[in-house]
């Protein structure tokens, strides 16, 4: 995996949300554009919290919650050791 490809799955939850700064945002979406394994990456993510959304209207999770899983999964994407430059 190369750096770039990590980038793009450490800044995920960001890109998603749009709340990468200019630089990163341009950088990332550069690499999207030369690497498919890193868009179909993206894609199959944003269809995944998109089906995720479905399920969430029809669930109890509160979004007090939901702050607190999506803070963990930020936390465990930026620590994880499995990731290789």
């Amino acid at each position: 995996m190369s750096v770039m490809c990590r980038e793009v799955v450490e800044n995920i939850i960001g890109y998603i949300e749009s709340e990468l700064d200019g630089e990163t945002l341009r950088d990332l979406e550069a690499h999207l554009h030369e690497c498919p394994e890193c868009l179909e990456f993206v894609n199959t993510y944003k269809k995944m919290l998109e089906m995720a959304g479905k399920l969430r209207e029809r669930s109890f999770v509160s979004p007090e919650v939901r702050e607190k899983l999506k803070k963990v999964l930020q936390s465990k994407l930026k620590s994880s050791s499995h990731l290789e430059t």
